[in-house]
């Protein structure tokens, strides 16, 4: 693809139309482009290492208590390893609400409710946050406002780890309550389960971790 049609491309794509902002980072990757550099010209942003070793860890396999956004996370995956996506999923509607009060905020993750009748949450970068150097990310439910999102920790990884680190906590609580015995509600291979996930997610930070000091990763973690 030549430059012309690549700046078109970059002309037309908007946030808020996700199949632009996948045609651009397609186009940036058949330029030659590894995924640092295509978020970096999409949203003229330098995002945190996590992303990547996230992305590079399937989406979709790590079978966290995360149910991540299309942008940023399918335009992180190159085309060899089936990215990005040609049609968004689901959360696109949470994307779009969201942009449409606050185009600074960049969703990343819908975080499953713990107990029946309360609403998951929406985990977000700023842009304005990413561009100071800060991987600090912002949490609100999934109805509120955009205004609404308030700081809440120092990068996803930290937020999912304390998600997980609580999940693990209250199924083993309620797997020794005595009114979990005979109703088996809970069962050891559930908590097995939760703590498997949250071994996954201090893997990823570890991986981070390690990324940064080779001195190959971005600000952040």
């Amino acid at each position: 693809m030549t430059s012309d049609a690549v700046d078109r491309l970059r002309a037309e794509a908007a946030r808020d139309d996700y199949a632009s902002m996948a045609r651009l980072a397609r186009a940036l990757y058949g330029m030659g482009l590894g995924p640092h550099e295509v978020l970096h010209q999409c949203y003229g942003v330098a995002f945190p290492q996590e992303v990547f070793i996230i992305a590079e860890g399937g989406l979709w396999r790590l079978r966290l208590l995360a149910l991540f956004t299309n942008q940023p996370w399918q335009l992180a995956v190159p085309p060899d390893r089936g990215g990005p996506a040609a049609e968004p999923d689901g959360l696109i509607d949470t994307e779009l609400r969201l942009l449409a009060g606050d185009l600074d905020l960049m969703p990343l993750v819908r975080v499953p409710a713990a107990d029946p009748g309360r609403e998951d949450r929406i985990v977000c970068y700023r842009l304005g946050e990413l561009r100071a150097g800060r991987s600090t990310v912002f949490r609100l439910f999934e109805s509120s406002a955009a205004e609404d999102a308030l700081a809440c920790g120092g990068s996803l990884l930290e937020v999912l780890h304390t998600e997980h680190t609580a999940s693990v906590r209250r199924l083993e609580k309620e797997l020794r309550s005595p009114s979990n015995w005979g109703a088996g509600s809970v069962d050891d291979d559930e908590v097995d389960r939760a703590y498997a996930s949250l071994e996954r997610v201090e893997e990823l930070q570890r991986q981070v971790a390690e990324r940064l000091a080779e001195g190959q990763g971005d600000a952040g973690g």
